[in-house]
């Protein structure tokens, strides 16, 4: 009997490989969105040491423009958060349609796999069934040219 062939083979390694690549990239946003993360993280904890420092009235005023710097410095990273919280938002969604479009053929060529081996199954029983039949009808001539010849 014929081999096993998917007819839609290409098309599910296509969506495999685009699965992988929106997979990578949602990678790629997240690991982004941690980094970003432990940067404000840090810098929190550097403004905090910083205003905590005790400093000498002449020092004030060099203490409150670090204090501004970082602090701005904070604001735009949180202002660059929610982007990248939305880019996350978007790599994950593509990454969960290209999943569904492979499972979806994946199950597809299960089903058809699936299909090939009760079609196998059959052929073999067809042929053990006709191996027998065949083995019968033999010994049957075989007996009734024996019995013919007594």
């Amino acid at each position: 009997m014929r081999r096993f062939r998917f007819r839609l083979e290409r098309v599910l390694r296509y969506r495999t490989a685009r699965e992988q690549i929106a997979y990578q990239a949602m990678q790629e946003v997240i690991q982004q969105r941690m980094q970003l993360q432990a940067q404000i993280a840090q810098l929190q904890a550097e403004i905090q040491a910083v205003a905590r420092a005790p400093v000498s009235p002449a020092e004030w005023g060099l203490r409150e423009r670090i204090l501004e710097t970082l602090t701005t410095r904070l604001q735009r990273l949180n202002d660059t958060l929610p982007l990248l919280l939305e880019q996350e938002v978007h790599a994950r969604e593509v990454y969960l349609h290209a999943r569904r479009e492979r499972e979806a053929l994946s199950r597809l060529r299960q089903r058809a796999y699936e299909q090939y081996q009760q079609e196998l199954q059959r052929a073999l029983q067809n042929a053990a069934d006709e191996a027998v039949v065949y083995a019968y009808q033999r010994r049957l001539s075989e007996d009734s040219a024996a019995g013919a010849g007594d």
